[in-house]
């Protein structure tokens, strides 16, 4: 029982040293199996305003697609922000360690830097990327929150 405890134990610090951990998106959209912000280990992560959302994720999606869109959504206290990628961002097969088209289950990493421009410094916001393939399916979200200064 011991060996099982401190086993589990090292396969969750293990995890956490590798990714950060990240919220779910709402609606159980699948998740990622990694996440890396710079500079960041635990949320909220800092993020100066008019700089850049620097972040990686690694997934596999559960299906076979040609394409990959990303988008995002900003949120304070529940309420929705205007935000919208720049149209480069978007197309994330340009954006990845390999190139489109993707097969089911394939693992694939995303890296991309998201222009933050807020009217707003000293605030927590709720990020949401997701990334989508043919016909819109999900191919994973995740969600941070992130504190503009």
């Amino acid at each position: 029982m011991f060996r099982q405890i401190v086993a589990l134990v090292l396969v969750v610090l293990v995890a956490r040293a590798h990714g950060l951990t990240t919220l779910q998106c709402s609606d159980n959209r699948p998740g990622p199996q990694e996440v890396i912000i710079p500079g960041c280990s635990v949320l909220p992560c800092t993020v100066p305003n008019q700089s850049n959302f620097n972040f990686s994720v690694r997934f596999a999606p559960t299906f076979s697609t040609n394409t990959l869109t990303v988008d995002a959504t900003a949120t304070l206290h529940g309420l929705f922000l205007p935000y919208e990628l720049p149209a480069h961002l978007r197309n994330g097969c340009n954006h990845i360690d390999t190139s489109c088209p993707l097969a089911s289950g394939q693992t694939v990493t995303l890296s991309a830097a998201a222009p933050v421009e807020a009217p707003l410094t000293g605030v927590t916001v709720r990020m949401e990327f997701e990334i989508t393939g043919d016909g819109g399916q999900v191919a994973v979200c995740f969600a941070a929150t992130v504190t503009l200064t």
